[in-house]
């Protein structure tokens, strides 16, 4: 795989993969709207203006590819779940219509291999104390999670009448530092411990860095054969409390701990990160993370 189509590419987890690709040499033509932040990648990225409304954009985005990967959702800013906003029509076309116009534009170019980023979102959050594979039947209660569920299965069933080898990947939360820094995960909470601010929420969730989920999307795409369909990734349950009380290890702050969140529900496990030769970043990774937040926030209030 050397030339591949990315949508998404300016968001949060499409940053990570496009430095991925990069550091893999491959080239990487991307999908974005004109008023996307296109700053703050190390290597040129080969731009294709528009968006999954509209058909030249599309075709020439997966035109001579690879690969497709489709990481781009559009949504009201800050939500993903109940992202749809007040126009659940004009968010179903630019979804599910955009994401079926981009799978036939790929198909009929010839491109051999598609990933898609789905979610743990195809369970429902009643699912609550019960750990989930691949295997566990899908049960959404949200616009969102039916979405994600209705683009695993179009893939699927597309499979049967071309070429193409796909797999969707059901992601957790997704954290890591990211451009502008300002947009990274817990940034608000680094801040709010630095200005000696209460976090008064308990939130707590499963959570991958960036970087494995990147790395993961790069040994599928070079695996000989793409023969994994469906792929769950989930590394570690973060909560305000421990989150804050690291923070407060890393600056000599001191000050009160949310209250402990309520144990997690929706467990994702994987039965094929074995197979892949993946092992996620863990409890290390997500202490670095947060160690070079501090930092940065430091450095920065320190200048000003």
């Amino acid at each position: 795989m050397t030339s591949i189509a990315l949508t998404g590419a300016t968001g949060y987890v499409g940053r990570f993969v496009v430095a991925e690709f990069q550091g893999r040499g491959m080239k990487v033509r991307a999908l974005s709207r004109p008023t996307s932040d296109r700053g703050g990648f190390t290597q040129p990225v080969e731009w294709v203006t528009g968006d999954l409304r509209s058909q030249e954009a599309v075709e020439s985005l997966v035109a001579g590819a690879d690969a497709l990967v489709h990481l781009a959702y559009e949504h009201v800013p800050g939500k993903y779940r109940n992202g749809e906003g007040d126009d659940l029509p004009a968010w179903l076309d630019a979804n599910v219509g955009g994401s079926i116009r981009l799978f036939k534009a790929a198909g009929q170019a010839g491109v051999k291999r598609f990933i898609f980023l789905s979610s743990r979102a195809v369970f429902s959050r009643t699912e609550a104390g019960r750990v989930l594979d691949e295997d566990h039947p899908p049960s959404p209660d949200t616009h969102y999670g039916s979405y994600k569920l209705t683009i695993e299965d179009f893939l699927q069933d597309f499979t049967q009448f071309s070429d193409m080898q796909v797999c969707s990947i059901r992601a957790t939360g997704v954290y890591g530092l990211t451009v502008p820094v300002e947009r990274s995960k817990w940034w608000d909470i680094v801040q709010a411990v630095l200005n000696d601010q209460p976090v008064t929420s308990n939130r707590g969730g499963t959570e991958v860095h960036g970087a494995d989920v990147a790395r993961a999307i790069g040994v599928l795409l070079t695996r000989p054969t793409l023969d994994i369909s469906l792929l769950h990734l989930s590394d570690l349950y973060v909560t305000n409390r421990n989150l804050v009380r690291l923070i407060q290890r890393f600056t000599g702050k001191e000050g009160e701990l949310p209250a402990p969140a309520p144990p997690p529900s929706n467990v994702l496990i994987s039965r094929h990160l074995a197979d892949l030769g993946i092992q996620l970043g863990g409890k290390a990774l997500f202490e670095e993370t947060v160690r070079q937040l501090v930092e940065i926030a430091v450095r920065q209030s320190s200048v000003r």
